[in-house]
């Protein structure tokens, strides 16, 4: 093949080398341009999971702004730190929705019980994680007895008597877990008192109740009562599974 000839060929090959590299290039600036088109500005955000807090509060506490580009000038790092912040917020997943949508996922903690703290409620979760505090009724099971020694917000709850406190929470999680409700808890070293009602009292050991809950004997006997009419009077729970009704209150 003559010198000119194959010279001529490099010539070609480097002019189809341009001529891609010019394509590709109109094609990346193409999508960029695209991309950074108003379409894809964030106009709404989509909420999902959350129970204790509205769309709206969990929008207004992660900062969440819109008319933000949804791959340039959207941060999802930011939002997510924001809404980590509240002790309520056990995990937060963030995605886009394209062209203009953002969606929350939240996962919470779920108000479990609450620990009485002079005339004000400690509420933790099922990790004893400190809620919030309160001085109006959460509406979760109250355990009076203990002696609250640290809480706060977002960390677990440190008490005085440990192992009450861990007693305290294995009979609610026996309790969740066997379709039943306690209003309260009073518990000690003499044992517990486990209020059904005001007037109806469930009496024992921690870890007698505990077993009368998963075999599902407290839930009979208040059925039963519940079926009759009775709402007043002291339900005992001694060992090897017995559960008595009398009456009249302690």
């Amino acid at each position: 093949m003559a010198k000119e000839d194959r010279e001529a060929k490099r010539q070609i090959r480097r002019f189809r080398g341009y001529i891609i590299l010019i394509i590709v290039l109109a094609i990346i600036g193409t999508v960029i341009y695209g991309l950074r088109s108003p379409r894809f500005d964030v106009a709404t955000y989509e909420v999902e999971g959350n129970t204790y807090y509205n769309d709206e509060e969990i929008i207004n506490m992660g900062d969440c702004t819109t008319g933000v580009n949804i791959f340039t000038g959207f941060k999802s790092s930011s939002i997510k730190k924001q809404l980590l912040k509240d002790p309520y917020m056990e995990k937060v997943r963030i995605s886009r929705k394209l062209p203009s949508t953002v969606v929350i996922r939240i996962t919470e903690r779920k108000q479990t019980a609450a620990v009485v703290y002079g005339e004000r409620f400690v509420v933790i979760d099922d990790e004893g994680i400190v809620l919030r505090m309160t001085s109006v009724d959460p509406r979760v099971t109250i355990i009076r007895g203990l002696s609250i020694k640290k809480m706060t917000l977002g960390e677990p709850l440190e008490v005085e008597e440990t192992v009450l406190y861990r007693q305290s929470m294995e009979i609610i999680y026996a309790m969740l877990a066997n379709d039943m409700y306690f209003r309260a808890i009073d518990i000690s070293d003499a044992g517990v008192s486990a209020y059904v009602l005001d007037n109806l009292v469930v009496k024992g050991l921690s870890n007698n109740i505990v077993d009368a809950l998963k075999n599902k004997d407290i839930q009979l006997v208040v059925q039963d009562l519940f079926g009759k009419g009775i709402e007043r009077g002291t339900i005992k729970v001694t060992g090897e599974n017995y559960v008595s009704f009398d009456p009249a209150l302690d």
